[in-house]
């Protein structure tokens, strides 16, 4: 595994972490919480079949869907 593919593999585990981390007070938290670890899942299972350059549009893909769920959008 190159540096690059190192550094994009610890970015992707970084935004699956994020998206598993809600505020447990937040009234829609067990809703949200599945709904995120539903995409993780399927973001950590793609990675490791697809190809290593796909890491980093992973973990973009992820993070962008995370941003939107936040502005209120369904993910």
């Amino acid at each position: 595994m190159s540096g690059q593919e190192a550094r994009e593999l610890r970015e992707l585990l970084s935004v699956v972490v994020e998206a598993l981390t809600l505020p447990h007070d937040l009234e829609d938290y067990d809703a949200r919480l599945l709904r995120r670890a539903s995409l993780a899942k399927v973001i950590a299972g793609e990675a490791l079949v697809e190809k290593t350059e796909s890491l980093g549009w992973n973990a973009d893909y992820l993070r962008n869907k995370l941003r939107a769920e936040e502005r209120g959008e369904q993910l």
